[in-house]
């Protein structure tokens, strides 16, 4: 696993005027990555993402990211692989949040999509990420995981 201090990275988001931190975390399943499509009345409805979300009060980062694989997939991660850098963005709610990236594995077994999000798709070195529709900061972070575990 790449380095990883929840000192460091929260000490820095605090330097850097970050009120919320979120996870992304990348899904790594028979060499693919998953990502999951919001919903359309939802903040960047109809947009696919790595699964993820907030960092509750008095939870580690890497809390968080295990516990929103299991929310919105339904899937069982078995092993942290790997951190790798996210993004800084705003929502309506939260003013500066920055995203903490993880890529993780799971246990053999079916999608089960939460009420946020309403869609899914495997990726793979070989996906035109251009073809679907999700943010530029999130095909950077797409394209990050893929390289780094797929080739």
């Amino acid at each position: 696993m790449q380095f990883f201090s929840e000192a460091r990275i929260r000490a820095q988001a605090k330097r850097d005027g970050i009120t919320h931190l979120s996870t992304g975390v990348a899904v790594l399943y028979d060499k693919k990555i998953l990502l999951v499509r919001r919903v359309q009345h939802d903040f960047l409805g109809g947009y696919f993402e790595l699964p993820g979300g907030g960092v509750d009060d008095g939870e580690t980062i890497e809390a968080a990211a295990l516990r929103e694989v299991k929310e919105e997939t339904g899937l069982v991660p078995t092993k942290v692989l790997a951190t790798f850098e996210g993004f800084d963005y705003t929502t309506d709610k939260k003013p500066r949040v920055r995203q903490i990236n993880f890529v993780v594995e799971v246990k053999p077994s079916k999608v089960v999509l939460s009420e946020e999000h309403d869609d899914y798709v495997w990726v793979d070195s070989a996906t035109d990420l251009a073809t679907i529709r999700t943010t530029d900061s999130m095909r950077v972070c797409v394209k990050a995981a893929l390289a780094m575990t797929v080739g």
